[in-house]
């Protein structure tokens, strides 16, 4: 078998990398004598991408089609900000097979793909620390059992070479399946596994044991590629220069996907009289929620709503968090932690990875202010899973 596979991870919305990524894969297949893959190993997607975040994520697989995508995987940047629902969208948008072999039920994507005498099969990380917390609509499957089920699957189909595009990460804490440790336990099973999630750059990759272990960095800086040529496997990365012409096929998409956002931006939903900040949104959980507490962080959001005439963009300029609404119960001595927490000076200062680049800002509070609280009584509290849920920080597993 002569075969190259190009790569790429964690694009995180970089569509002009997209399309720099587009005119090399073009490059590759029509140069080439030999057969040639695209694969993505998933997170194209990006909240702070406005293109990418106001189509919940589709509009990046409209892009990832235009650069000649084989297959991909469902990574974690839209699931867990817009739930699964999107995922159809998603698989509808893309015009190659979108991978995900460890959630059931699950509409839109697929568990496996054979591209020609290639087999590729797709996990994604379950966040199972707080998969308890939010009731998803689908279950996790165990990452060991579904990896060999699918590689027998797709031995059996036919596939000479098995391919493992992984969103699980490189490394993880003890007691999670990250890539070197599912790779040492599927040695008989699979080939490769082109990696994602932990946004590890492997400039030769790794090897476990027989299984190469890839991964191409992040933000679509570096393409990866691996050679096979009769059994022998070797993997590279290159830097994507800004000499790299894009695409006028992925160019002219986003063109076409910005005239379709600016039409929906432009809907008119009322009007309002006073300035609304955060705490605004913090009461209007409560109410829609039915809670008596409401909570939302002011880093979520990027400014305040002024007076007058509401359109849709103007909505999303202010807050345009992809985050869950939720609503749970604490006991007064449990919310006065939180919201102690949520407001020192220090945490507030921080800049967590899922805020790209902004501070926590303060914790807006309505409904009740820490002195009104009786500790050993519940109150049911409105906000999002970053509030709510332990990886938000604000409140302790």
């Amino acid at each position: 078998m002569r075969l190259t596979i190009l790569h790429t991870n964690d694009i995180h919305g970089h569509q002009e990398r997209l399309a720099q990524i587009a005119t090399l894969v073009e490059r590759e297949k029509t140069s080439s004598p030999h057969e040639v893959l695209y694969l993505d190993a998933g997170d194209v997607e990006e909240t702070t991408n406005p293109l990418s975040n106001v189509t919940k994520g589709t509009a990046m697989h409209r892009l990832l089609g235009r650069t000649g995508c084989d297959a991909a995987t469902v990574g974690n940047a839209c699931w867990l900000r817009y739930g699964a629902g999107v995922l159809a969208d998603h698989a509808r948008a893309a015009p190659y097979p979108l991978l995900l072999a460890n959630f059931r039920p699950v509409s839109g994507p697929v568990p496996s793909a054979l591209l020609g005498d290639v087999g590729v099969f797709g996990l994604t990380d379950p966040f199972r620390e707080i998969f308890g917390d939010v009731d998803w609509g689908f279950e996790p499957l165990d990452e060991l059992e579904v990896a060999r089920a699918a590689a027998a699957d797709l031995r059996r189909r036919g596939a000479r070479l098995v391919v493992l595009l992984s969103h699980l990460g490189l490394e993880k804490p003890e007691g999670r399946w990250d890539d070197r440790r599912i790779a040492a336990e599927l040695q008989e099973d699979v080939d490769l596994i082109i990696g994602a999630h932990s946004h590890d750059l492997l400039p030769e990759g790794e090897w476990v044991g027989r299984v190469l272990v890839t991964q191409a960095g992040a933000f679509g800086e570096h393409l990866g590629r691996i050679e096979i040529d009769d059994g022998s496997i070797a993997a590279s990365v290159a830097p994507i220069g800004g000499d790299v012409e894009p695409s006028p096929l992925v160019e002219e998409e986003a063109a076409r996907i910005e005239a379709e956002i600016e039409e929906l931006l432009a809907d008119e939903l009322g009007s309002v009289e006073a300035e609304l900040d955060a705490g605004w949104v913090a009461d209007a959980l409560r109410r829609r929620m039915g809670t008596e507490v409401g909570l939302f962080s002011e880093g979520l959001t990027t400014g305040v709503l002024p007076p007058g005439r509401v359109t849709r963009g103007a909505l999303y300029g202010i807050s345009e968090t992809g985050a869950n609404p939720a609503a749970t119960t604490m006991t007064g001595a449990q919310l006065e932690e939180v919201i102690k927490r949520g407001n020192e000076p220090a945490f507030m200062a921080e800049m967590p990875r899922s805020l790209r680049g902004r501070t926590r800002g303060r914790l807006h509070v309505r409904g009740a202010t820490p002195d009104e609280l009786i500790p050993d009584r519940s109150y049911t509290v409105a906000g999002t899973d970053w509030e709510l849920a332990p990886y938000g920080g604000y409140v302790l597993a």
